[in-house]
């Protein structure tokens, strides 16, 4: 027999070990992903950090599996495939639940409400055909159609950026864009 090889035991006690450095690896990289995440408001990182927790609770799973095969029990490493299963879903499904809405444009904000916070602004006559996407707190856009009173390129500016102010107060960062009309702008589908 040559020096080279090894027992079973000693492949086995590799494998454990080289399962418990990935283990403690893993538990660092999830500390940084998640806290880098939570500093700069990252969901891509926060995720990607739950990912790496999944991949921990496996690890944890191979080496009770692992054990229990040593000890004889060869059921068990089968029974545990259905925590992992559902580990790996349950990951999956909160990272599509939390991206979901930036996936679709989902409406951040709704028309009505930015509505009235428009029509407030002195100046304003109408605002129609509104639409928002984003998340409220990271970043929302919001695209409007905007008639004033003024007249003068000038003064219906003042009005426009003191919209954007007032819905950038309110709603956080938020990119806005504003469609001016002309004062006598009249149509039947002036909607919100």
């Amino acid at each position: 027999m040559s020096s080279y090889q090894f027992s079973l035991s000693d492949h086995r006690r590799t494998v454990q070990r080289v399962l418990l450095i990935t283990l403690g690896l893993n538990l660092v990289v999830v500390a940084l992903k998640a806290a880098v995440g939570w500093l700069t408001g990252s969901l891509s990182l926060m995720a990607d950090a739950r990912h790496t927790l999944s991949d921990i609770w496996t690890t944890v799973v191979v080496i009770v599996g692992l054990i229990g095969i040593s000890l004889g029990w060869q059921w068990l490493d089968v029974a545990l495939t259905f925590p992992v299963a559902l580990l790996v879903f349950k990951s999956g499904w909160q990272v599509l639940r939390e991206n979901l809405p930036w996936l679709v444009d989902e409406m951040a904000i709704a028309p009505e409400a930015i509505h009235a916070q428009v029509m407030q602004v002195p100046g304003v006559l109408n605002c129609h055909s509104i639409a928002s996407r984003g998340l409220l707190g990271r970043q929302v856009f919001i695209d409007m159609h905007l008639v004033v009173k003024p007249t003068r390129v000038e003064a219906a500016h003042q009005i426009t950026e003191a919209v954007e102010e007032r819905l950038e107060t309110l709603y956080g960062p938020a990119r806005i864009t504003i469609h001016i009309e002309p004062y006598d702008y009249e149509s039947e589908q002036i909607t919100y």
